[in-house]
């Protein structure tokens, strides 16, 4: 219903105003479609700017509407009116004769006798004036040579087999096997374009488009020429520079066949030799159409810097047109996209590229992108493209800072290796160089240092033109980071999600990595729910990694049962965060289930639950459940640990109370801890008989503590003897305690060899002893300015 409208908006349009057929008005026409049509017609009179024929067209298509709506029989009348219009103008293009045929000459003037003239023997080489009297002297004129390299009008293609490329229209990219050029989309020109086509179609004359670089001037010249003339219309399309001055001797040859003289460039046809003023009289003279297009640049040189041309041209009311869209011109467009894919492409990137530089500069882009791929080119700049057009088929609209652009071209690394000749910066040079005078491969965003790719690149790769892979699974995280660093709430975070869903979706039954990225995105965007969903696929499908994601979302959760055979899966592949909240989970599992069974009276449990609050810090609730474990009978396994709480806090009195009931019980490790605090009672006597006993039963720490208590009492020699049995036994701060000794009696050279054993099991203070032995020895002062002293050293 739309096109309809939209076609008879532009038929009534173009036949308003056409002044020939509005001499008379059309036959059947009522009285409320006369109004309506001569409301029309002012309306085109009044609108002279683009901007009131804009307007214009809007009213008069609104008013067509409600027609329709209303009267719908004035708007079937009005149809067959313009159709009888339109049958009557091809009648009239097809009946179109030549006046001078070439046997014929034209009529002298009044009162001037013709003769033809006549050579006889010889050659005729100049034209012979044969007057009864000749006045003012004689004067020789050489007249130019016949001229020839233009051909017969029968070798001239007729319009409907012409090849609009071959007019100059260039050529847009294309997919599979659609038409060389996809649908006109009728400009707001079209209707006083169209008209002209007609006049000059009928009474000869110069129908001239400018317009800026890439406006679509060539395009649109040429809807206007093959919709309006018969299909068997001559066409002529001298390439620029041909000598144009033998072309009425040429039609004059044409016999009834209808002709047009193609001039795309025009200023590349001008001059004596091509297209002049004379010329031009002698084809309107001829009734004989002349086509043309010329740049903005170059007509207003010509037009007013050329005196030579400006007789040519200012008798002409060229067509202008813009490489911006009107609103009427993007709603046909919008239609026509619908059965086009190029169309629907330079519909979406209206508001970044003009619509005709979109369709003819793209496919020249797509084809130095591909080429550049090769080492000897740009393979860099290819891959950085190649980023960009990748993160906008991820949904990333905006420009990108050239840091994720140049992080994301990495990913290509394997699949188009760099050159070593081409840096960066190179690279990015040659990416975003002005093609055609439109455009880069990479445009500049808004912010400095920003980039996005042309929006014909985009398109290409959507719409499955060679070249173009899937979008590498670790690129979707990366534009989603890319859209989310400024704003997490922005819209185009959903846009870069719902694309991942579209695209990663579909592969999700076949690859495990595809699941695992849509989780990892969904993650991001902070929909744990629907994370955890395609984790848990992608965990049940192989993948260790989504196994420990999915783990570590439901240890969040606090579903530490669910999430432990997960974390297990993941833990054993060597994943670090999985083993350590692996750990925790079983610790906190362990926790719970103990606490149950403790709370119901079970013995084991209590002790092992206090053993992990013991661990956690909570030393009351600890000994709480350490004394709950001994009144159920297990006195030997936490008597030394309710013991060892009390020495932390300073209770001597309990401690010992309670290590000596582990040492009745045969708690061999509770001797040394009853030695301990004992010592801390001052009961020095017991503590090293209790020392020395540990000692004896192979108790590394009590061999070092007999050693101390020793030491202190003035027997460093025997001291020695028990350092030397704990490092034997497996403590290896004994040698640091060893060295000590050795050093308070000088004895230095044995003293560095236990230092040099304790630094190699990392004693902390062993290196400082091996510097200050090395002063002492040289009669120096020590690193911390003393002279020796005590050993750092405290009983354990």
């Amino acid at each position: 219903m739309d096109a309809e409208l939209e076609a008879l908006t532009d038929a009534l349009m173009g036949a308003t105003l056409d002044a020939e057929w509005w001499r008379e008005e059309p036959a059947g026409v009522s009285a409320p479609l006369g109004d309506f049509l001569r409301q029309v017609r002012e309306w085109q009179r009044l609108g002279d700017t683009s901007l009131q024929r804009s307007a214009t067209r809007r009213r008069v298509r609104a008013m067509l509407q409600r027609m329709g709506n209303e009267h719908p029989e004035e708007t079937g009348r009005l149809r067959r009116i313009l159709e009888d219009r339109r049958t009557a103008e091809l009648r009239r293009a097809r009946e179109v004769v030549a006046r001078w045929p070439a046997e014929r000459e034209p009529s002298p003037a009044v009162g001037v006798t013709s003769t033809r003239n006549a050579v006889s023997g010889g050659t005729f080489h100049e034209p012979v004036i044969q007057a009864g009297t000749v006045t003012g002297g004689m004067h020789t004129y050489y007249g130019q040579p016949p001229h020839s390299g233009l051909p017969p009008v029968t070798d001239w293609p007729q319009l409907d087999l012409a090849d609009p490329i071959d007019l100059g229209v260039r050529r847009p990219r294309r997919i599979a096997d659609e038409p060389p050029l996809p649908r006109y989309v009728v400009r707001d020109c079209d209707p006083g374009l169209e008209a002209q086509v007609r006049t000059a179609a009928r009474n000869g004359g110069l129908v001239l488009v400018t317009g800026e670089p890439l406006s679509g001037r060539t395009r649109t010249l040429w809807s206007a020429l093959f919709t309006n003339l018969s299909g068997t219309t001559r066409v002529l399309t001298p390439v620029p520079g041909t000598d144009l001055r033998q072309l009425p001797a040429v039609l004059r040859a044409r016999g009834g066949a209808e002709c047009v003289l193609w001039l795309d460039d025009l200023d590349g046809h001008l001059g004596e030799h091509g297209l002049t003023a004379a010329l031009l009289a002698e084809l309107v003279r001829l009734r004989v159409p002349v086509l043309a297009t010329m740049s903005d640049e170059a007509y207003d040189a010509h037009r007013f810097g050329s005196p030579a041309h400006a007789r040519l041209l200012s008798g002409v009311e060229p067509v202008e047109l813009s490489t911006e869209w009107s609103p009427a011109e993007q709603e046909r467009l919008a239609a026509a996209a619908r059965d086009d894919l190029r169309l629907a492409g330079a519909y979406t990137h209206r508001t970044r590229h003009s619509t005709p530089a979109y369709l003819t500069v793209g496919p020249e882009l797509l084809g130095e992108w591909r080429r550049a791929r090769r080492a000897n080119a740009h393979p860099l700049g290819h891959r950085l493209v190649l980023a960009a057009i990748d993160l906008a088929r991820c949904g990333v609209e905006a420009a990108v800072p050239v840091d994720v652009l140049r992080a994301a071209s990495d990913l290509y690394e394997n699949a188009v290796p760099g050159a070593p000749h081409e840096d960066f910066d190179q690279a990015l040079a040659w990416a975003s160089g002005i093609r055609h005078g439109v455009t880069g491969m990479l445009v500049p965003g808004a912010e400095g240092g920003t980039w996005r790719v042309y929006g014909s690149l985009i398109e290409d790769a959507r719409d499955g033109l060679p070249g173009f892979g899937p979008v590498p699974l670790e690129l979707w995280p990366r534009a989603f980071e890319a859209v989310a660093r400024e704003d997490a709430a922005s819209p185009a975070v959903d846009v870069v999600l719902e694309s991942a869903r579209a695209v990663l979706g579909p592969q999700a039954d076949r690859d495990p990595e595809a699941l695992l990225t849509l989780g990892r995105i969904e993650e991001e965007y902070g929909d744990d729910a629907a994370a955890g969903v395609w984790f848990r696929r992608a965990a049940e499908a192989g993948s260790t990694e989504a196994a420990g994601r999915l783990g570590s979302l439901l240890f969040d959760r606090e579903d530490l049962a669910a999430a432990t055979p997960y974390l297990e899966e993941a833990a054993e592949s060597g994943n670090v965060e999985a083993q350590r909240l692996l750990g925790i989970a079983l610790a906190q599992r362990s926790e719970h289930w103990l606490r149950a069974a403790a709370e119901s009276g079970d013995a084991v449990s209590a002790f092992w639950l206090g053993d992990l609050l013991r661990g956690d810090g909570d030393h009351q609730l600890a000994l709480h459940w350490y004394q709950r474990a001994a009144e159920w009978g297990r006195v030997k396994d936490v008597a030394s640990r309710i013991g060892s709480l009390y020495y932390s806090w300073g209770d001597y009195e309990e401690s010992v109370r309670w290590h000596r009931i582990a040492v009745r019980e045969g708690d061999s490790q509770a001797v040394n801890d009853l030695g301990l605090a004992l010592e801390q009672r001052g009961e020095t006597e017991e503590a090293a008989l209790l020392f020395q006993q540990s000692a004896e039963q192979g108790d590394a720490t009590g061999a070092s503590n007999f050693g101390l208590l020793l030491d202190e009492r003035g027997e460093p020699e025997e001291a020695r003897k028990w350092f030397a049995k704990a490092h034997e036994l497996g403590d290896y701060a004994a040698a640091y305690l060893l060295g000590r000794s050795l050093t308070a009696e000088k004895r230095y050279g044995e003293a560095e060899e236990w230092f040099r054993k304790a630094k190699e099991v990392g004693h902390h203070y062993a290196e400082r002893e091996l510097a200050d032995l090395k002063a002492a020895r040289g009669g120096g002062p020590r690193l911390d300015g003393s002279t020796g002293g005590t050993p750092d050293t405290v009983k354990e």
